[in-house]
């Protein structure tokens, strides 16, 4: 029927097949034609058109909540963001604990980090890297439990000139490697703003809020 209607559908028809599909008022606007040109003496049959009257308001249901779903995936998103910023802005000037792999050596020879250990533990080696991943020195620190480890690496860092450097650290269950976690603590000093997110400042390094796992409070930094 809407095939035979001529003219005043074409517009329609054309825009449908340039687009690809038709949106709910068009779908009404070629209902409607299609009611104003049958044939009197051979009518539309009411199943066909019941049919269509089905088919318009399924589309325009399909469409309502497609509406719906695309405003509440951008209330979601600004309130994640309002969120996170918050979360971003109240983690200055604490420590915080997050995924790295990155350590600083203080001008006072001190150096310390965090690692999560699996397995039964087992003999630790670290090694200590440049920014570009070049091994500096490595340094065998015994024995180390399962679960997380706080590691003092000032004896494996002693005579470097103090600043920020990567490491990793290795650990061995007899011939067999055990699973390692490497954790960067940092005292945050303030953020930035990315389309992505906020990302944490600790001196010239950046993390990224998730990847942040504990915040340390103000009265357990002074204990």
């Amino acid at each position: 029927m809407i095939d035979s209607l001529g003219p005043a559908t074409a517009g329609l028809t054309e825009a449908a097949q340039a687009g690809g599909a038709l949106g709910k008022e068009e779908f009404l606007q070629l209902l409607v034609t299609q009611l104003r040109y049958q044939d009197p003496l051979n009518p539309s049959d009411p199943e066909d058109f019941a049919a269509q009257l089905a088919q318009f308001t399924s589309l325009e249901q399909l469409i309502n909540i497609n509406d719906q779903m695309e405003i509440q995936a951008q209330a979601s998103s600004v309130l994640a963001q309002n969120i996170n910023a918050g979360a971003a802005l109240s983690v200055i000037g604490h420590s915080v604990l997050a995924v790295g792999d990155h350590v600083w050596l203080e001008g006072s020879g001190s150096a310390a980090t965090t690692v999560g250990v699996g397995g039964s533990g087992g003999l630790a080696t670290v090694h200590i890297l440049k920014e570009d991943g070049t091994e500096i020195r490595s340094f065998e620190l015994g024995r180390v439990d399962p679960g997380r480890n706080d590691l003092d690496l000032s004896e494996a860092m002693e005579g470097l000139d103090p600043g920020l450097y990567r490491y990793r650290v290795e650990v061995m269950d007899g011939a067999e490697p055990v699973a390692v976690e490497m954790y960067t603590v940092a005292r945050i000093q303030g953020l930035r703003y990315t389309p992505t997110g906020p990302v944490l400042i600790a001196g010239n390094l950046e993390i990224e809020l998730a990847n942040v796992i504990e915040v340390t409070s103000r009265e357990q930094e002074e204990r």
